[in-house]
């Protein structure tokens, strides 16, 4: 079994803009059904619900969750780039919806 790339924080994608090229296909789950990522942010690991994977025609691919930032009682919506090194799966959730 490979060794798990060594930890480091996760960067933040920025929004879309058609300057970047073609638009990402987009894949959601319903709230009550989706999966979850542990992503290491500010020091710490994180467990945060998958609201959407943005698969952009080059090949890089961006993460949009929920996350505890500031507060433990209120998310916070962030899109972060995928990265194995800065995200472990939590919880595999349903398919994700057609859209």
């Amino acid at each position: 079994m490979p060794t798990p790339p060594e930890p480091h924080e996760a960067v933040e994608a920025p929004p879309w803009d058609p300057n970047q090229g073609p638009q990402p296909t987009v894949q959601t789950w319903p709230r009550t059904s989706r999966p979850a990522l542990r992503i290491l942010i500010r020091g710490q690991w994180r467990r945060c619900p998958v609201i959407a994977v943005h698969r952009y025609p080059d090949g890089r691919t961006a993460v949009q969750v929920d996350v505890h930032l500031d507060s433990t009682t209120s998310y916070q919506a962030r899109t972060y780039r995928w990265d194995p090194a800065a995200m472990r799966i939590a919880a595999a959730g349903d398919p994700p919806l057609e859209l």
